[in-house]
């Protein structure tokens, strides 16, 4: 894949694949989405270290900002976003499931910065485990967070928040699971349906160890994007 993707309506589509790795590129200027899967399965992806510029000239919440950076609809996807450095967005960091079939997505030490809109959106058949994410000063209304849209749309979250949401982890992936840091950002009411932990436990989020969240802005900033390997 080409390390520096701008300008298109939709820049990456994986449908109906396996064994996909988009790794360090720099993504700016999209029409819609940065990254889609759909409606086939999409198994065995795993986006990491890769900066998505959301800055644009072209803003639907007219301020500046991408709207939809990624909409995750496959009928069996099973997805890792990880140390992604995410910035500029206004609403759907992902957008998780909402159709037939089911969406695994392990969301963890990623960097989202100056998100003027909620960052998960988890619909119907979505299972989503979000650990080890750094969510400073998420802007609009500081007294609904902004971070998640929650179970309300028929979503399955494990959103690790305090120790014993982290420690519950070890029953069924055999490690402690890393909390998600917010700072300015709402708060995220109780997202804790173990049964995305249950689901996970048969995956490689099981063996993966997240870094701490307190390391997680440096070390993406310092990672993220191209030339940076």
């Amino acid at each position: 894949m080409p390390d520096l993707l701008s300008d298109y309506l939709l820049l990456v589509l994986i449908t109906g694949s396996s064994k996909v790795w988009i790794d360090h590129n720099y993504i700016a200027r999209t029409g819609r989405q940065f990254i889609v899967t759909g409606f086939d399965p999409a198994r065995q992806v795993t986006i990491s270290n890769n900066y998505f510029d959301g800055q644009t000239s072209s803003s639907v919440s007219c301020n500046g900002d991408h709207y939809w950076a990624f909409l995750h609809a496959g009928s069996a996807d099973t997805i890792t976003m990880m140390q992604n450095y995410i910035y500029r967005t206004s609403g759907r960091g992902p957008h998780v499931g909402g159709i037939s079939g089911y969406s695994y997505l392990h969301l963890v030490n990623n960097y989202y910065d100056t998100v003027g809109g909620h960052a998960i959106d988890a619909a119907a058949r979505s299972h989503i485990l979000a650990e080890g994410n750094y969510f400073p000063d998420l802007q609009l209304q500081k007294s609904v967070s902004q971070v998640d849209t929650g179970s309300g749309n028929g979503g399955l979250e494990y959103f690790v928040q305090t120790v014993p949401d982290a420690g519950a982890c070890s029953s069924y992936l055999g490690r402690v699971c890393e909390w998600n840091r917010l700072e300015s950002s709402g708060t995220v009411a109780s997202r804790l349906d173990t049964s995305v932990l249950s689901d996970l436990a048969q995956t490689a989020v099981k063996s993966l160890k997240p870094m701490g969240v307190a390391d997680v802005p440096a070390f993406v900033l310092a990672n993220a994007g191209v030339g940076k390997i």
